[in-house]
């Protein structure tokens, strides 16, 4: 399905924003080509550390895991989050959660293995009895809930920093978007600062790297006297070209406050300095539009899903020529596309339409 980015009379804004709030994953990033990279990247780091175990059992622990924390009438995820005071205690009760049951489950997983060995060994037909059974072998925390959380941390981060997922078009959007129309660019996501630091060094690595790889290519195959080049690495270049286009990388850690409730985006309003009015806020979700829309910020949803006949509406207050606050029911989003790569066609026919 398309939805036409051209602009119609009334979805106009009356005054060109200033600036846009992106979401990272479903806006940016792929989230379902990134989870199977992330647990990929996860079996290959877990034997590593102080705690070990087969990588292919923590991938196996880590999809329970998920599935608890995500999945479900009553998930995890919200529970971790209405019983922490603030994000702090909540990033703390996550990955003491998550190593403290991946090590369980992974020490099920190696006896229910080792319960087979040995009944295949003293089984019917088996040769028990000229072999010695197998020692059970277990994982074993570390003592103190510090270094434990700081295994899960480290390894989420890990896992992160390699991931390379950004949706095709995305890279050459957000440019776009700052250098040549002048926005301000923000996050406005669920992942923590420091994971979307890691993300977005990662940024537009993919097609770089068969950028970099055509360079090789013809370097290799050139029958020239070699030249001296001045390459620097694919991570740099995706370092030095897209983090510095976000003025924050705003995530929960940051304003102490869960992507939850429109408090999010107040404080993150707030601590930006931006009149919400005069900000674009770009979500996969409708409902956490609706979080951003009751302030007043101009809402772009991403998504191919036709939501036409059941869109949500929210009551918002506005101001009048007399500077009274009357009442209005509207949409909640403002503006569908498929892709952050329409975006930019959206506000350049916002800026012709207004003259700007």
């Amino acid at each position: 399905m398309t939805f036409s980015t051209a602009p119609q009379e009334a979805n106009v804004p009356q005054t060109l924003p200033r600036a846009i709030f992106l979401d990272s994953g479903g806006v940016i990033n792929d989230n379902d080509s990134r989870a199977p990279q992330w647990v990929h990247h996860l079996e290959q780091y877990m034997p590593t550390t102080k705690i070990g175990g087969p990588g292919r059992l923590w991938g196996k622990g880590n999809a329970i895991m998920s599935d608890r924390l995500f999945k479900g009438e009553n998930p995890l995820w919200k529970e971790l989050i209405d019983r922490s005071k603030d994000f702090h205690q909540f990033y703390r009760e996550y990955h003491l959660f998550w190593v403290q049951e991946g090590v369980r489950l992974v020490n099920n997983f190696l006896k229910e293995e080792h319960d087979e060995v040995v009944n295949n060994l003293q089984g019917p037909g088996g040769d028990g009895a000229d072999k010695e059974t197998p020692p059970l072998v277990q994982l074993v925390l570390p003592e103190s809930e510090e270094e434990q959380i700081q295994i899960a941390y480290d390894a989420h981060l890990y896992c992160t920093s390699i991931v390379r997922a950004d949706y095709p078009g995305a890279v050459e959007a957000i440019l776009e978007l700052k250098f040549e129309q002048g926005f301000t660019m923000y996050t406005c996501s669920g992942e923590s600062a420091p994971e979307l630091e890691l993300t977005f060094k990662t940024l537009g690595m993919s097609t770089l790297l068969a950028q970099d790889e055509k360079k090789a290519a013809h370097r290799r195959s050139s029958t020239s006297t070699p030249q001296a080049t001045t390459d620097i690495s694919v991570e740099e270049a995706a370092d030095a070209v897209v983090r510095p286009v976000f003025t924050k990388l705003y995530g929960p850690d940051l304003i102490q406050c869960h992507k939850g409730s429109s408090e999010f985006y107040r404080r993150i309003f707030e601590d930006s300095g931006m009149d919400a009015r005069d900000a674009v806020v770009v979500d996969d979700k409708e409902y956490i539009l609706a979080w951003a829309k009751v302030h007043g910020a101009r809402t772009v949803m991403i998504s191919n899903k036709d939501r036409r006949g059941r869109e949500m509406m929210i009551e918002v207050g506005r101001i009048q020529a007399d500077g009274t606050v009357a009442k209005a029911i509207v949409p909640v989003v403002d503006d569908q596309l498929e892709s952050l790569s329409q975006l930019p066609a959206l506000t350049a026919s916002w800026k012709k339409h207004l003259g700007d």
